[in-house]
């Protein structure tokens, strides 16, 4: 494996959700601005909904990035594509199996019991094989849940697999 860094960002669709709930407070804090003229109980409520409407706009658009480094997978978020966070570093020396999500590689791992499950992927449910979407195994009973699609996700996959052969599936 070579000593530069491969990186790959997951991009998420906006929550309509969150969307929603940032234009309910929205309106309930105009709604108490123009009632604040009446009680001053109003302003309390008018501060309470512009924090949560400021909480809840910024995490509208959550995507992840993965970067290999020296044979450690580093994962961040990114919200809004403005804030940036790091979520954990994972030592891929410790990896028991990297294959897509229903691989019959992972039939081992069914009633492996889980204690630490992260989830890393771009959240978007289907029904049976979602494209794209990787389970990751490490010692210590942890299951990261990855989205690698794409050509650099491709190039991630290929130096993984460089130096863990037997560890690594595309099905």
């Amino acid at each position: 494996m070579d000593d530069g860094v491969i990186e790959v960002v997951v991009n998420n669709k906006p929550s309509g959700a969150m969307k929603f709930l940032r234009a309910l407070f929205i309106v309930l804090a105009v709604l108490s601005l123009i009632l604040s003229a009446a009680s001053l109980v109003f302003l309390a409520f008018l501060v309470a909904f512009a924090i949560l409407a400021w909480y809840v706009s910024g995490r509208i658009q959550i995507d992840y990035e993965y970067s290999l480094v020296d044979r450690e997978l580093r994962v961040a978020r990114i919200a809004n594509k403005e804030k940036r966070k790091h979520l954990g570093t994972y030592d891929l020396d410790k990896m028991e199996v990297l294959a897509p999500a229903g691989s019959y590689h992972l039939d081992d791992y069914k009633n492996h019991t889980v204690e630490h499950d992260l989830d890393y992927s771009d959240h978007e449910k289907a029904q049976d094989h979602p494209a794209g979407r990787y389970l990751l195994y490490l010692e210590g009973n942890t299951r990261i849940q990855l989205t690698l699609q794409g050509e650099e996700a491709e190039k991630l996959l290929d130096s993984v697999r460089q130096f863990a052969p037997r560890k690594v599936f595309r099905d």
